[in-house]
Formats: C-alpha cells, structure tokens, sequence
C-alpha cells in the first residue's frame, strides 16, 4: 500500500465506526482502516483512525486530538513510530483551510474543495498527490459512505506515501466529525 502509485479509498461502514478498504484501482485489498474511539472520545466528539496493511499489521496512525479552538490531525508511522503530518485548521468564512506540515516536503498547501473531497496536495506550487471523490451509488451515498481516489507523483517514498494517505484519512475524519455536528 505504501509502494502504490494510486490507490482507491472505500468507505465499507459508515454507521458507528467507520471502516475502509484500501485497494489497488483493480480492486486487490492492499490494507484496511477503522475508527478508533475511547471511551473519553464519545463526550469530546473526537476519534482517529488506525490503517493495517493486507496481513492485518498496524501500519499507520491518525490522531484527531481535543481541540478548543482549531483543529488539529496528526499523522503517525507505527513502526519506526515518527510524526509524518500535522494538519491544523485555520480560519476560513468559507469552507475548511488547513495548515499543513509534512516531512520532508517544504510548504505544503492544499488546493481544491477539501469538503468535496477533490484536492491536490502541492508542495512549493509543485502537486504530489490528488485525491478525487468517485461516485459509488445512490445507497453508498445515502448512508454516508465514501469513496475516494488516491494519486500519488512519482518519486515518492513510503514515508511519504504514508503521509499523503493519512491526511487523505484525516481530511474525511473532519469532513464526519463536521457532518455529525451539522445534523
């Protein structure tokens, strides 16, 4: 998962936790992600995400701690365990802007509608990755379910790969906590 070039993000339950199936475009299971939730988190509203490989080993973390203020998502490699990106929501009458630190990439930004999930990752103007909603049925939509396209540049590495798919994660973790907020 962390060596593919584009991957397609499937939300597989979208009621209580929310759990994913990372593919290849082709369709062959590459890893797995699911909500995590403490017992602390049903009173804050808040909750991370933990993605496993195909043979079920933790690979990555997504933090969405307590925030009063600004949100804030970080993106944690298990093993070596290290801060790959942090997320940081900044002030926008209109719509969502984050502040964006990845490892290894120098100001990052975040283009396009965050909410519509169709972005580009950009690093100094130059894009590394895209990420675009695909339809995937009347029903899917209904009960909340989405999925998503995962386009990485080449010359990437895994680290980075991780990064790109955990604010993928991180962006749809705000997108439902905003969601369960406005409804």
């Amino acid at each position: 998962m962390l060596k593919e070039q584009e991957i397609v993000v499937k939300q597989t339950k979208a009621v209580g936790r929310d759990e994913f199936a990372i593919e290849t475009p082709t369709g062959e299971l590459l890893g797995t992600a699911r909500q995590t939730r403490k017992m602390g988190d049903i009173v804050k509203a808040s909750r991370g995400v933990e993605v496993f490989d195909a043979a079920g080993a933790h690979v990555l973390s997504i933090e969405d701690p307590f925030d009063l203020i600004r949100d804030t998502y970080a993106v944690h490699l298990v093993n070596p365990p290290m801060e790959l990106a942090r997320l940081t929501q900044r002030f926008a009458w209109i719509g969502s802007k984050f502040d964006v630190v990845v490892a290894g990439f120098p100001e990052v930004q975040i283009e396009g509608k965050v909410f519509q999930l169709n972005y580009t990752l950009t690093s100094q103007g130059r894009p590394i990755a895209s990420v675009d909603a695909e339809f995937s049925g009347v029903g899917r939509a209904v009960m909340g379910k989405t999925n998503y396209r995962v386009r990485m540049q080449p010359g990437l590495d895994e680290r980075q790969h991780a990064a790109v798919i955990g604010i993928a994660l991180a962006i749809d973790v705000r997108r439902a906590k905003m969601r369960r907020r406005s409804g």
